[in-house]
């Protein structure tokens, strides 16, 4: 049963491709009476000064964009043929307002178009590094050259002098999770395809516990055996205990307003600028396995002992003698001609889940020492990291290194095949997008290729009904399309989210793919007032993206009311869709090969919001999942899930419920899944654990929209409350198979307070028995407490060849009382029919639809069967 919806997914795209090309030259469309609103472009003939008909085009898109600005309206749509070929961008093609509306750009016919910000490197630029003369060579912009230090190295070696041609060899920034974003530096791109920054070790194509692609710590949090390449230095004293982490402020992390609310200053719970943070303590690793062999990695850095400044920030309550501004100075003078100057490991340095970068600085004796800080706390159970932009490691074919040390500026490159002839190589250097919409309406992008940014390729910011259809974005470092801007925070605090979405957004037919971030970011929507966005991405090819950041997903739902379906979503090492919203729409999709190389995560995830009501994940078809990750990853406190029809092939885990209310996850088959699903409750930490895990923020968003709080900074206003109550009791909205979308019970939940004060029940004002608001009953055992994980189902399951729901408990003493789901519920794993085999369930492995005489019908009933086939096959 592999791949079973390949081929009616690759068949929807074709289809649909078809239907949404380019007018053939035959049918173009006349020119309205009051003028010509037809133009043409061509990149090889064009000329800017000329009309713009067929026979005297424009050679720009600007050049087109500007013919038709203010003549073009509803009635009298505007159309730029774009003739084959390459357009080279300067800047930004911007769109705006009304006088740029109702246009389509498209390419001409059955043409080829590519729209790139890329520098060609044409081969008579580049010299092989063996052909260089010694005078050549002693010139000071190939000092790093010497690096490459024996003949395999140098062997095959081009090198092109950027410098010389006037092209920015760009910067590397530091990027990871919960890091503003920043432009990624240039990326070298041969014959379409991205090549790979000099790296140690080599590979990625490693399953996640596989050692031969990273360097490890002990690799213990991954079920892995690490060979202890790099072992952190004195976590203790320099980080505090690895609990603590969220209360003691010695990494970026804790030093988010989130985890300083419990300050007594209150001018003290605000949350540092990324400047600070980035001058916080850094790692320092003991060298061991790889690294040291052969004293490898004293070809990283140059050899020093750094001198550290105490720049006078301290940690948080027991850890306010703790320094963690010991920022160290940068090293003057390196000899370029031994050492790495511009070396990062990059990868997975404080959990399984988000990823970072921090600079190699220098060694010393054994140790190997970072600038700059790590989000969390390193841990040597998690490190799992490359070494990166490092020449003296560029011994596999494809990759390759800029030397920017000094203004030196030289990209060196190891080409397949020895040679850079015959190849098409160009360097990505443009730092803006293809396209930016803003205030437009009714604007279609069609039949065009994108590639060669390192932002993101089309940007709308307040956009309404665009088309983006048949395209094909490559090559960007951020995200593919992004409707919407998100906010300048990370999305764990409470005021994350998107602006300026637009609604009637659409993306379809299009080709995604080798994509540093992700591939639509799908904003819109007021969550204040439920108004649906009503973005979509629909049958769309999403590949290879997440290459340079985690939390980047093939589809961000964020707002209100947006969809994303019929979209074929494969290799990729993090998650595939993420929710941040309502009423959104995951359906018809076929996920493979995903969430490859991360841990606690699932290819759909949504989490650390009980408002999150009212969204669909539904017969979608989830196939080798990696790790011991989920299908569906519902975290913190996340609510108000569906998840119904689906097939989950080959995974660890099904679905994850995280201490939420009234998520449901039935009628859906599980074919060699280790379990169905299983749980985690705030009971789990025990009977005082008191706030839960995030509870400040957990707790901001639910007052956000659903508690009146006179006074605090997180409060919704009466009529929010009344405005939600209404869109989920009135039974008007309807999920894809026209079920109510309702949550009567939101009218009745409650965060637990002491009585007096309104404020959050912690430990000290709990007791089993307490009157004050605190109690066992009101805490912990009331359905409607948000931290009582109630109306969970997960019913009608097929298991074939796979485990059971693993269920979570807790048990309190003095009296004694045990926790499950099944507390709250009498639907957790029931109604499970196990068949041997995808026949004796009588599940057609193409339609992935069930026959009437199975093992499934017979447990289930026809109308059951009748009832899936009509809804998994509905186009």
């Amino acid at each position: 049963m592999t791949r079973l919806r390949a081929v009616a997914v690759t068949l929807a795209l074709t289809v649909g491709a078809a239907l949404g090309a380019g007018a053939p030259a035959s049918a173009l469309p006349a020119a309205p009476g009051h003028g010509r609103l037809v133009v043409y472009v061509s990149a090889s003939d064009g000329d800017d000064a000329n009309p713009g008909t067929r026979g005297a085009p424009f050679r720009t898109i600007a050049a087109a964009r500007d013919a038709l600005a203010g003549r073009t309206s509803a009635q009298h749509r505007g159309t730029v043929w774009v003739r084959g070929g390459e357009y080279v961008l300067d800047d930004t093609v911007a769109l705006s307002g009304p006088e740029n509306s109702w246009v389509t750009y498209a390419a001409f016919g059955d043409e080829q178009v590519t729209i790139t910000g890329t520098h060609e490197l044409p081969a008579d630029g580049w010299q092989r590094l063996t052909d260089l003369g010694a005078d050549e060579l002693a010139q000071p912009q190939y000092a790093a050259s010497s690096r490459l230090d024996s003949p395999e190295l140098r062997d095959g070696v081009w090198v092109y002098d950027l410098g010389a041609q006037g092209i920015d060899p760009g910067t590397l920034y530091k990027n990871g999770f919960n890091w503003v974003q920043q432009p990624f530096a240039p990326e070298l791109v041969v014959d379409g395809a991205t090549q790979t920054l000099a790296e140690y070790p080599n590979g990625n194509a490693c399953e996640t516990r596989d050692t031969a692609c990273h360097l490890w710590g002990t690799g213990a949090k991954w079920g892995a055996v690490g060979p202890q390449d790099l072992m952190n230095v004195d976590l203790l004293g320099r980080f505090g205990a690895q609990s603590a982490w969220e209360r003691s402020g010695t990494t970026p992390r804790g030093q988010f307003e989130d985890k300083k609310q419990t300050l007594a200053d209150p001018d003290e719970r605000g949350s540092w600028t990324p400047e600070q943070m980035r001058t916080m303590t850094p790692s320092i690793f003991t060298v061991g396995g790889r690294a040291a062999e052969g004293d490898r990695y004293q070809r990283w850095a140059p050899q020093a002992e750094p001198v550290v400044d105490d720049l006078g920030g301290r940690g948080l309550a027991e850890y306010s003698d703790v320094p963690v501004q010991l920022d160290p100075r940068w090293i003057e003078d390196i000899d370029s001609t031994r050492y790495e100057t511009e070396a990062w490991l990059s990868g997975y340095l404080g959990n399984n889940y988000a990823n970072d970068m921090v600079r190699l600085l220098s060694w010393n004796e054994d140790r190997l020492y970072a600038k700059y800080p790590s989000m969390y706390i390193p841990q040597d159970e998690w490190t799992k990291v490359k070494v990166v932009n490092v020449l003296s490691e560029m011994d596999a074919a494809g990759e390759y290194y800029i030397d920017r040390y000094d203004g030196h500026d030289v990209l060196y490159y190891l080409p397949e095949g020895g040679s850079v002839e015959g190849k098409d190589i160009s360097l990505m250097a443009f730092d803006k997008s293809f396209f930016h919409l803003e205030g437009t309406t009714g604007v279609t992008l069609r039949g065009l290729g994108m590639t060669g940014s390192l932002v993101s390729g089309v940007q709308l910011l307040d956009a309404v009904d665009t088309l983006i259809d048949d395209v094909e974005i490559s090559n960007v470092s951020m995200d593919a399309v992004r409707i919407g801007r998100p906010a300048d925070t990370i999305t764990a605090m409470p005021d994350y989210q998107t602006f300026q979405g637009g609604h009637g957004n659409v993306v379809r037919n299009s080709y995604l793919h080798d994509l540093g971030g992700g591939g639509v970011l799908l904003g819109g929507g007021d969550r204040a007032t439920l108004e649906r966005g009503d973005n979509v991405a629909r049958y769309n090819e999403i590949a290879r993206f997440s290459k340079l950041a985690t939390y980047t997903p093939a589809g961000y739902l964020y707002g209100v009311g947006n969809t994303f379906e019929h979209n074929y979503v494969h290799d990729a090492p993090h998650m595939a869709v993420q929710i941040m919203g309502n009423d959104m729409k995951v359906n018809h999709n076929h996920f493979y090969d995903l969430v490859k190389n991360a841990g606690d995560q699932g290819v759909v995830y949504t989490g650390r919001d009980y408002t999150f009501l009212g969204n669909e994940v539904a017969y979608n078809h989830f196939e080798k999942i990696g790790g011991s990750n989920d299908a569906f990853y519902m975290d913190d406190g996340a609510s108000g899930m569906r998840f119904h029809h689906n097939v989950v092939q080959g995974a660890h885990s099904g679905v994850f419920f995280q201490s939420g209310h009234s998520n449901t996850a039935n009628d859906n088959v599980f074919v060699d899944v280790d379990r169905t699903g299983h749980d985690m409750m705030y009971h789990q930490k025990g009977e005082k654990s008191l706030p839960v895990s995030n509870a400040w923020v957990v707790h901001s968003r639910f007052d956000t929209f659903l508690d009146v709080r006179p006074g605090e900074k997180y409060s919704a206003t009466p009529q929010t409350v009344a405005t939600w109550h209404d869109h989920y009791t009135n039974g008007e909205h309807t999920y894809s198979d026209g079920t109510p979308i309702v949550y009567p019970e939101i009218a009745d939940w409650y965060v637990p307070r002491v009585a007096a004060t309104g404020v959050a029940c912690t430990a000290a004002d709990y007791a089993t028995d307490a009157t004050n608001g605190c109690s066992r009953a009101t805490v912990w055992n009331s359905a409607d407490s948000l931290y009582a994980p109630a109306r969970i189902e997960i019913d009608h399951s097929v298991v074939i060849g796979g485990g059971d729901y693993a269920a979570g408990s807790a048990t309190f003493s003095a009296p004694a009382e045990t926790y499950g789901l099944a507390r709250w519920s009498d639907k957790v794993g029931t109604n499970v029919v196990r068949p041997a085999s995808l026949a004796e369930a009588g599940l057609d492995e193409e339609t992935l639809t069930f026959s009437t005489t199975g093992a499934v019908a017979d447990a289930f009933g026809q109308a059951w069967v009748e009832e899936w086939n009509r809804l998994v096959t509905t186009p």
